[in-house]
């Protein structure tokens, strides 16, 4: 039993796999959060295009 738990904990099969899950998981994580700050840009400059197109509309 104690050669069979030593051999359970020295496999390291399936490591490479778990380091490109969590690696894949940083790289979402960073996109949506660059994303998700060029929508926050975006709405801003859209809405000062808007309301200055609104504005020389008016004159």
């Amino acid at each position: 039993m104690k050669n069979w738990i030593m051999n359970f904990i020295a496999d390291e099969r399936g490591a490479e796999s778990i380091e490109f899950g969590v690696t894949s998981i940083v790289a979402a994580g960073g996109a949506i959060s660059g994303l998700s700050s060029i929508k926050t840009a975006t709405q801003g400059k859209q809405t000062a295009l808007i309301t200055e197109l609104n504005s020389a509309t008016a004159d």
